[in-house]
């Protein structure tokens, strides 16, 4: 009169479901086994095996974009900021000359332009450029207020050297240099550091690594912290790009309107 097969089924239902489980927790730990052991292989691990920690964030056109500004303010508002972040070796090609005003300590200073009615002040007297077509200034430990835009370049601090022309200026002690608005052609600026650098939106090329090369495509850029070289040519800009950031990087935002990523 009763169906004594009932408990036996149940037994058995439990055991396939407990079966499942442990089927499926095997199989995520085994992907997150073979992730953590195998950095050569996918796009992400390509990055972790050059940052350590890494996660990115894939958006393709599928509707609503992120909010760059709030996402980048929460990375911002993290607990230690940049000290949280792996550096990650860049080497970026682009099309737009960011604005800098920082205050910076920069190894050399390399300046090519024939802007000769800019005044430049060294140890308090006026540097004579008359009679010369064009001007190579160096700027050797340079430490002070930089102000850099897309076709001027403002500065005042000291410096420990300074050539003109292959000329040089020495001293015991550090040389005040200034000027205000020198419309360059080239400069270099070697070894410089700067937070929180904000590239406007532009196209070019962006290298992570030896392993992630990246075509940027109408896109603006965000780093919460570079250090390394920054070059601006604006005498080939019809073939070259204008801008070459070589260096390490931590935080690197991209949004644009094919893909977003985060590196820390």
């Amino acid at each position: 009169m009763f169906n004594q097969s009932s408990p036996q089924g149940h037994k058995s239902h439990l055991r396939f479901y407990i079966f499942m489980v442990t089927l499926v927790l095997g199989g995520l730990f085994f992907l997150l086994y073979a992730n953590e052991h195998d950095p050569g292989t996918g796009f992400v691990s390509a990055i972790v095996g050059l940052s350590g920690n890494v996660s990115d964030k894939l958006s393709k056109d599928t509707g609503a974009q992120p909010d760059i500004n709030q996402e980048l303010t929460q990375l911002i508002g993290e607990a230690a900021q940049v000290k949280g972040y792996r550096t990650v070796p860049i080497s970026l090609s682009f099309s737009r000359i960011p604005t800098v005003e920082k205050n910076a300590t920069i190894d050399g200073i390399k300046l090519q332009f024939d802007d000769i009615s800019t005044t430049i002040m060294i140890n308090g007297d006026k540097l004579e450029l008359k009679n010369l077509q064009e001007v190579d200034l160096f700027i050797s430990d340079f430490v002070g207020k930089v102000n850099l835009e897309t076709s001027e370049l403002s500065l005042s601090g000291t410096a420990k050297g300074i050539e003109v022309n292959n000329i040089a200026f020495s001293s015991e002690k550090s040389l005040p240099i200034s000027f205000q608005g020198l419309n360059y052609r080239q400069l270099q600026l070697l070894n410089i550091e700067l937070k929180d650098l904000q590239l406007p939106r532009g196209s070019g090329e962006l290298k992570v690594g030896e392993k992630l090369r990246y075509a940027l495509e109408d896109e603006e850029l965000k780093m919460l912290y570079f250090k390394g070289s920054l070059t601006a040519d604006k005498k080939y800009a019809s073939n070259n790009s204008l801008l070459v950031l070589e260096g390490d990087v931590k935080g690197l935002y991209d949004n644009g309107d094919l893909l977003t990523f985060t590196l820390h």
